[in-house]
């Protein structure tokens, strides 16, 4: 796990509104986030975000959720379109960190070939090295929203 910078406090002034926000900000920083790989991740969340539009879409299927991403989708644009516009040139022209080096890949030996042919490749468990979202402890009588949701419907 990547190491994760103090949380910095709710400040309006600072660029910090939530302590969602923080605890993500904390994390970003501590691992060396800056404009260009924000920008990247930024954009590809709009194709990946589209795609799954464009799908549903062709299922015949819209749900809440969907009409969600799509406003999602228009305040990310405008996002993406504030921090290009105001940035200054010095954040602009940070490098990005030097990505790890990949773990070499694990290739099956002919016998494994043989006994896992027709049978699909995803085995139910996460990505190699990671457990999942790291999510923040809420403040205590603090619930995520779908939580208290679930737990008012009896769930």
């Amino acid at each position: 796990m990547k190491s994760m910078t103090r949380i910095p406090p709710v400040d309006e002034a600072s660029g910090v509104i939530d302590e969602l926000q923080a605890f993500y900000l904390a994390k970003a920083d501590g691992e060396g986030w800056v404009y260009t790989s924000v920008l990247r991740q930024l954009v590809n969340r709009l194709y990946r975000e589209r795609d799954y539009l464009a799908k549903r879409t062709a299922e015949g299927r819209k749900t809440a959720y969907d009409y969600a991403v799509d406003r999602d989708q228009k305040a990310l644009a405008w996002a993406i379109r504030a921090i290009v516009r105001h940035m200054p040139p010095e954040i602009k022209a940070e490098p990005e960190p030097p990505k790890p080096p990949r773990k070499p890949s694990r290739r099956l030996s002919a016998a494994e070939r043989e006994r896992y042919k027709g049978v699909p490749s995803w085995n139910g468990k996460p990505k190699r090295d990671w457990d999942g979202p790291d999510v923040p402890d809420l403040a205590p009588g603090r619930k995520l929203r779908a939580r208290a949701v679930d737990e008012q419907a009896g769930g």
